[in-house]
C-alpha cells in the first residue's frame, strides 16, 4: 500500500522520544516511536526508506533565521517571522535540534521526497479545537483524543501511548492538509514557513 503522508514529532537524537505516523492510501494510520539509546536520525531514515512516503511534516525547524543569509532585508537573529507568529521556539535556542532537522530535510530531498515541511503540531491541535489547557497536561486527555475524529477517511489507530505519538499525527494531518491545500502557512516564504 503506498504510504501518502508521514508526519514526524522529533526528538533529541536518543531519548527515545521521536514518533512518527503514516497514512496509506487505503486510510491505513500507523504510529511508530523510536527506541531510548538508539540513533534516532537512523532510524527514521531507515523508516523512511521502507515506507517511501510522497510528502512529510517536521515538528523542527527547517531553516534559520533569514538576518543569516539576507541581512540587507532581516534583523532578527534569533527568530524567523513564523517563530514570532506561532509563538515557536527559537531555531537558534533549539540549536543541534535545528541543524539536525535541516540535514534531515536534505537527505530526504536526496532521497527524491520532493515536499517536506515544517509544521507545530500545537498550532494544529489549536486548530481543530482541542482544550490546550490539558493539551500535553493531561494524560487522561489524551487517552480520549481520537485521531479519526479529526480525519475521516482515516481507518482506526492504535492507541496513542504518549504525547509524542499525538504530535506525530498532528504532524500527519498538516502533512495531509498541505498536500490537498487546506493548510495555513505562517511565515516569510524567503526565510522558512511554518504550516498547520
Amino acid at each position: 500500500m503506498e504510504v501518502v503522508a508521514l508526519g514526524i514529532d522529533y526528538g533529541s537524537k536518543t531519548s527515545g522520544f521521536t514518533a512518527m505516523a503514516s497514512y496509506c492510501s487505503n486510510g491505513e494510520v500507523q504510529i511508530f516511536q523510536s527506541t531510548k539509546g538508539k540513533d534516532a536520525d537512523a532510524w527514521i531514515l531507515s523508516l523512511i526508506d521502507e515506507l517511501k512516503p510522497q510528502s512529510v511534516a517536521i515538528d523542527a525547524p527547517l531553516s534559520l533565521p533569514g538576518v543569516y543569509t539576507d541581512p540587507t532585508f532581516f534583523k532578527n537573529y534569533h527568530y524567523r517571522e513564523c517563530d514570532r507568529l506561532t509563538g515557536a521556539m527559537s531555531p537558534m535556542f533549539l540549536g543541534g535540534l535545528t541543524a539536525r532537522a535541516m540535514q534531515l530535510k536534505a537527505k530526504l530531498k536526496s532521497q527524491g521526497i520532493e515536499s517536506v515541511i515544517e509544521t507545530y503540531p500545537k498550532m494544529v491541535c489549536s486548530l481543530i479545537g482541542l482544550d490546550m489547557k490539558r493539551y500535553k497536561k493531561d494524560v487522561n486527555y489524551l487517552q480520549q483524543l481520537r485521531f479519526s475524529d479529526y480525519l475521516e477517511d482515516a481507518l482506526e489507530v492504535q492507541e496513542v501511548q504518549n504525547w509524542h505519538q499525538w504530535d506525530a499525527l498532528m504532524a500527519l494531518l498538516a502533512c495531509l492538509k498541505h498536500q490537498n491545500g487546506t493548510a495555513t502557512a505562517l511565515g516569510d516564504y524567503k526565510e522558512g514557513i511554518i504550516y498547520f
